[in-house]
């Protein structure tokens, strides 16, 4: 890859810096194309003057991950459609200084998701109510799922709010054993079960809920099999990585990052895994 005073910098803003697979992925779509890009992590101390960064530095653009899929929402100039609708934030671009903000979580899980199974008219239990939580569950309730959002009792205003927002039932996690009795599919969209965490080989979601023919999705990259869903594979389910998610939000930001269609399959292998 050759760096030049016409390389175009993207970044990375978010807690999974070290483990994220996004170098790899976009870095060898990039090189394939001939594209002249890169694409970095950053290290935030302090959001503001990150963000600043990007605008001052002339920083093409950047990637948003957790925790900052909300709290940037107030550094930007403005937000597009979608994620002004969903009030959470996967991407940021520079406009000549003028920074957007975009999201590709809710269509990128829906996507995985449906390769997997039909999502319309499907009773789905969706664990955690933050900016990745918030895309999903619009896409969801637009493509015709029931969907129910539960978060942990000391943060159950987000649930409220998001499920306000979306129309759709809500609650703390004491109602998981129902919900999950009346659900086809599970979701989990905390960084439960992530590695090198207090959280790592955890679950919030107790094996004997899990039944043969549902369909678990776990959006945690790191490990790729977390306990929820070696669970699921024990108990017969049908399980949706998170890399899958992963590839199809790249797939959609690749885009939006260069104005040139993706190479999915060289992204896919550069994942290291058959997502």
């Amino acid at each position: 890859m050759k760096i030049d005073g016409e390389t175009k910098l993207i970044g990375f803003l978010g807690s999974t810096y070290r483990t994220s697979k996004m170098y790899a992925i976009y870095n060898a779509a990039m090189e394939a194309l001939g594209l002249n890009y890169i694409y970095v992590p950053f290290i935030v101390g302090d959001l503001g003057k990150a963000v600043d960064g990007i605008r001052h530095l002339g920083i093409a653009a950047a990637g948003v991950t957790i925790p900052y899929k909300i709290s940037i929402i107030p550094h930007l100039d403005e937000l597009d459609d979608e994620s002004r609708h969903v009030g959470a934030v996967a991407v940021v671009m520079n406009r000549e200084g003028r920074l957007i903000g975009g999201t590709t979580d809710g269509r990128g899980a829906l996507k995985a998701l449906q390769e997997k199974t039909e999502v319309r008219g499907k009773g789905i239990t969706l664990v955690g109510a933050g900016g990745a939580a918030r895309a999903m569950a619009f896409s969801l309730k637009e493509a015709g799922a029931a969907l129910t959002i539960l978060n942990r009792a000391e943060e159950i205003e987000m649930a409220e709010s998001l499920g306000a927002s979306v129309g759709c039932p809500w609650g703390d996690l004491s109602m998981l054993e129902a919900s999950i009795a009346r659900s086809e599919i599970v979701i989990n969209t905390t960084p439960m079960g992530m590695v090198n965490t207090p959280l790592e080989g955890r679950s919030l979601v107790p094996r004997d809920l899990l039944r043969p023919g549902m369909t678990v999705m776990d959006i945690v990259t790191t490990p790729r099999e977390t306990r929820l869903l070696q669970d699921a594979m024990s108990a017969g389910c049908r399980v949706v990585h998170g890399d899958e998610m992963l590839l199809w939000q790249a797939v959609y930001k690749f885009k939006m990052y260069t104005g040139v269609e993706p190479p999915i399959d060289v992204m896919r292998r550069a994942m290291g895994n058959k997502a």
